[in-house]
């Protein structure tokens, strides 16, 4: 059986483990808000282009390097978008980790209060 103090350490470094992951959320959090705010600009340049494409001058428009660029800064946004709902998916799971670990903890610590105040 584990004594008190083992278990407080366990309680503070569990603690200390979900405060820990709560900033790596947040963090990920605001990165998952930018990206999303550049995939919606991506994107939105996109629908803002001409919408006739068979007009006049639609071949010469074809030729610039921009039309290529704008795709280019869509798959990208998609892909810094992606990578921000990743990250922010594993920093939930290590927050849910630790708060499962401080939990288990906590309920230990309460077990061997009420078994101490039974004797």
């Amino acid at each position: 059986m584990s004594t008190r103090a083992e278990l407080e350490a366990a309680l503070a470094k569990a603690e200390a483990d979900w405060r820990r992951a709560s900033e790596h959320l947040d963090k990920a959090q605001a990165e998952r808000t930018r990206a999303n705010e550049a995939w919606a600009l991506a994107h939105g340049e996109r629908r803002d282009g001409a919408g006739d494409r068979r007009g006049a001058g639609a071949g010469v428009r074809k030729a610039y390097a921009e039309r290529r660029k704008a795709a280019a800064d869509r798959r990208g946004a998609d892909a810094a978008r992606d990578q921000a709902n990743a990250d922010w998916d594993q920093a939930l799971a290590a927050r849910r980790d630790a708060r499962a670990i401080f939990d288990r903890a906590r309920a230990a610590l309460d077990e061997l209060e009420r078994a101490s105040g039974k004797s």
